[in-house]
């Protein structure tokens, strides 16, 4: 058998890799991990620590801004980007300070890497050899053909965090999560925001319920959301850009001091030499198999480089089926994405899991859906965070739950809960039944089961039952 320098290497040194990197050296493999220059990743840099990190700036500022409420009298909040950003930047450095242990037994290399054959890779100008490769190259911002925009400039998550003097005015393109999220957390630190999106909601892949709620937040907030529009041409006038947007059938133009791009990711596969290796890709992503892997039997692929659910807990989770298929000759592993969380940090929180409405009715016989609101829950009460709903799919005789869509503050918490039940099939009742500590928001899940299993088809079996009993009784 001809001797390979490692038994795996990795390309990309964000959460995918590096949790990659982690899982095969535990298992006594020879380990190498490449990433362009330094490790973690754009979660990690512009990507998820950032933008929580300027998110909870923004909420202290917003609670500050409206003690008044509660009886608390606050001076004018001053806010100091320059401050803000440099604490930004702290939480990051904590966050890489514990990711080091991810490197433990790995060698790490830093720099340009290419495919030479499946087996052989040239980082600089060094060629290495490796019986398995996994590519986990991430995604950058995606580049809009908008008419004059590169001209103009214009700003994306990989330098908005950066800022230490904001703009007095911000058209945001794009009403994802990347532009919820910042549109509000902007706008509370003080900056008039416009978020254009082109589908007719915001969040179009949440349950509608759920885009009209977050979409009225931010307009409470005074962010101005404008749906069903698309970006043509973008120019600049004097200290102003501006955007020509055609909404419906009337064109329309919207001023701001600056524009953020957040309109979608694209799989970073350039300069990776795929093309002479016979790996297959498209504009989506890296295309690979339930066993992640390529068209190239001893490579695979992960995260946000083969599309899909862009997530860091996605990206992790298929690291450990990556490594397993790559170094194991036997027992393959398939992945399941039947148990797929995913939160949007709005305030309040977006979140959800498994099947909409519509998916469950396609795919299951019986289905049922109940809704509780999130102004029933004591805790959101006793907080003054009373906005949002608990809505649960069930399906089956038994009714497990299928897909579970809330808005609420911390609703992106109850979804762990949610997941494991989800996982392991288990029942409303069998929920409901579970112990929860009050007051936490958890006991308004409980109280959303109870509530499924007060109308449930078991209770009225169960009512049959205790009525024949005490009808012997008498």
């Amino acid at each position: 058998m001809t001797s390979m320098d490692y038994d795996l290497t990795i390309l990309g040194g964000g959460s995918g890799g590096l949790t990659a990197a982690r899982v095969a050296a535990s298992l006594g493999a020879r380990v190498l991990l490449i990433d362009k220059e330094r490790l973690g990743g754009d979660c990690l840099y512009t990507g998820c620590v950032p933008s929580k990190s300027l998110i909870h700036v923004a909420r202290q500022v917003y609670q500050a801004r409206t003690a008044t409420r509660l009886g608390l009298t606050s001076d004018n909040v001053e806010i100091d980007m320059a401050r803000v950003a440099e604490s930004i930047q702290g939480v990051i450095k904590q966050v890489q300070d514990a990711e080091q242990v991810y490197t433990d037994d790995v060698t790490v290399k830093f720099g340009t890497v290419s495919f030479q054959s499946p087996t052989a890779l040239l980082i600089n100008d060094e060629q290495i050899t490796s019986r398995a490769t996994i590519i986990a190259t991430g995604s950058h911002p995606a580049r809009l053909p908008i008419e004059g925009l590169a001209e103009i400039g214009y700003l994306t998550n990989e330098d908005v965090f950066q800022l230490t003097n904001l703009p007095a005015s911000l058209l945001i393109v794009g009403g994802g999560p990347v532009g919820v999220e910042l549109g509000q957390a902007l706008a509370r630190l003080g900056v008039q925001i416009t978020l254009i999106q082109g589908p007719e909601r915001i969040l179009p892949r949440e349950e509608p319920e759920v885009s009209v709620a977050i979409a009225e937040a931010l307009q409470l907030e005074n962010v101005q959301v404008v749906t069903n529009a698309r970006v043509l041409r973008a120019e600049r006038h004097g200290g102003k850009k501006s955007v020509m947007v055609k909404q419906g059938e009337q064109m329309v133009v919207f001023e701001a001091d600056e524009i953020l791009l957040a309109a979608g990711r694209q799989p970073n596969v350039g300069g990776l030499n795929l093309d002479t290796i016979g790996v297959t890709y498209n504009e989506q992503g890296i295309k690979v198999n339930d066993y992640l892997r390529t068209s190239v039997a001893n490579i695979f692929a992960l995260g946000d480089v083969i599309g899909g659910y862009l997530f860091t807990h996605v990206a992790a989770y298929q690291a450990g089926v990556a490594v397993r298929n790559a170094l194991l000759p036997v027992g393959k592993k398939k992945v399941d994405y039947r148990v797929v969380p995913w939160c949007t940090f709005t305030d309040p929180e977006a979140a959800h899991i498994g099947l909409t409405y519509t998916e469950a009715r396609q795919r299951h016989r019986q289905v049922r859906v109940v809704t509780f609101p999130w102004a029933d829950i004591d805790r959101a009460q006793t907080e003054h965070a009373t906005t949002g709903f608990i809505k649960l799919i069930l399906a089956g005789k038994k009714e497990e739950i299928v897909g579970a869509h809330m808005v609420g503050a911390h609703a992106g918490e109850l979804l762990g809960e949610i997941a494991l039940a989800m996982q392991n099939h288990l029942t409303v009742s069998t929920m409901f039944a579970t112990i929860h500590p009050y007051p936490t928001y958890h006991t308004g899940l409980q109280q959303a089961l109870f509530e499924a299993y007060l109308t449930s088809s078991q209770l009225r079996s169960n009512r049959s039952i205790v009525s024949a009993a005490l009808r012997l009784r008498k």
